[in-house]
């Protein structure tokens, strides 16, 4: 019996299923009935408040595995609302997001999300989470769960102070792709392809226009613009990964809290201010060079389900580029990292590390 049955008033109305496939792409859409620590918008599903934040899709059951495609963002109101919230060091840098999906009570995949720094802003960064549902995992209840969250496990000490504590907070859900797959094995006779509708209940909203019905499947992950990377664990094996170097990131954002600072002669100082520090950083950063010797890197790995080291086999090096071999069974979404003999660079006045999947994957 589904959860909520047996309370239910003559004031409960059915809520709109959602028919597969579907994208939902606004906090207003009938699909979207729950939201825990998140803000719905409009244009996007939401932005979380808290970490974890999750989403339940109220979605029309089919007995076929299903696709889902959740869309990420970090962009410059994402990272205010976190430094307002955690509150971090006032000189400490902004560092890159790693967040962990889960639906159905299982981890599915996860995210590394760093953005682009120039001069005198930063850009944002995306992200897409690709993962397959079981033909028998949505429940009773007919929801699909999707939450974000940090690791759950303790990373080793090559990661383990080097990204955003509390990183779901701020993150946008851009949108959610559901599609349905073929089934490898057949029904067995007199069993419908899908459930009907329950008496009362609305069919859900069409696809937007434009969206096509099926969506070919998202190209393999690129850059993240740091020194980390995902492998998902449905991914190949074997990886190409290009490592150079990119811009440091300035101190984060914050909004005044005192009355004197709030004012808008105050808030302009701060402004230029800021800006000059993070010219500052960057021109000492480009004076610094952005050498990078192959022969001086390390490569780590660590699975984010369980938390054990994967190993990692370095099969080739070509001069910036290595080759990559991972075990085949992975228990879940594996953490790459890359540090340099030596120890870690400045955060704040020089060229950091950064990596990327090429496309001559082997």
């Amino acid at each position: 019996m589904p959860v909520g049955t047996w309370f239910g008033t003559e004031f409960d109305v059915p809520h709109p299923v959602s028919e597969l496939p579907t994208v939902v792409s606004g906090g207003q859409q009938g699909a979207l009935c729950v939201v825990d620590q998140l803000v719905r918008g409009h244009q996007i599903i939401g932005r979380a408040v808290g970490d974890p934040a999750t989403i339940g899709l109220k979605v029309r059951p089919v007995r076929r595995p299903v696709r889902v495609a959740v869309t990420l963002q970090l962009d410059d109101a994402g990272t205010r609302w976190w430094a307002n919230r955690v509150k971090p060091a006032p000189a400490q840098p902004e560092r890159p997001r790693l967040v962990v999906l889960s639906s159905q009570g299982r981890v599915r995949g996860a995210a590394v999300l760093a953005r682009r720094q120039g001069w005198l802003r930063a850009g944002g960064s995306i992200q897409t989470v690709t993962f397959t549902l079981g033909a028998d995992e949505l429940g009773d209840d007919d929801l699909l769960l999707v939450e974000l969250s940090a690791p759950r496990v303790d990373l080793p000490d090559w990661a383990a102070h080097r990204f955003s504590a509390r990183s779901a907070i701020g993150l946008r859900i851009d949108r959610v792709r559901l599609d349905p797959l073929p089934d490898a094995q057949p029904l067995p006779p007199g069993v419908p392809d899908a459930e009907p509708l329950p008496p009362g209940v609305p069919d859900a909203e069409p696809l937007p226009p434009g969206v096509p019905d099926a969506e070919p499947l998202p190209p393999g992950p690129t850059g993240t613009g740091c020194p980390f990377l995902v492998v998902p664990p449905d991914g190949p094996a074997d990886h190409r990964v290009g490592v150079g170097t990119v811009p440091p990131a300035p101190p984060l954002p914050r909004n005044p809290t005192r009355s004197y600072a709030k004012r808008k002669p105050a808030r302009a100082a701060l402004k230029v201010l800021r800006t000059a520090r993070r010219a500052a950083g960057r021109a000492s950063a480009e004076a610094t060079g952005d050498r990078v010797r192959a022969d001086d890197l390390t490569i780590h790995a660590v699975d984010l389900v369980d938390g054990t080291p994967v190993p990692v086999e370095v099969t080739g090096r070509h001069g910036e580029i290595l080759d990559l071999r991972l075990p085949a069974d992975r228990n879940g979404p594996v953490l790459l990292g890359i540090t340099e003999r030596g120890g870690f660079r400045r955060e704040r006045t020089a060229r950091q590390l950064a990596c990327r999947f090429e496309d001559g994957t082997p």
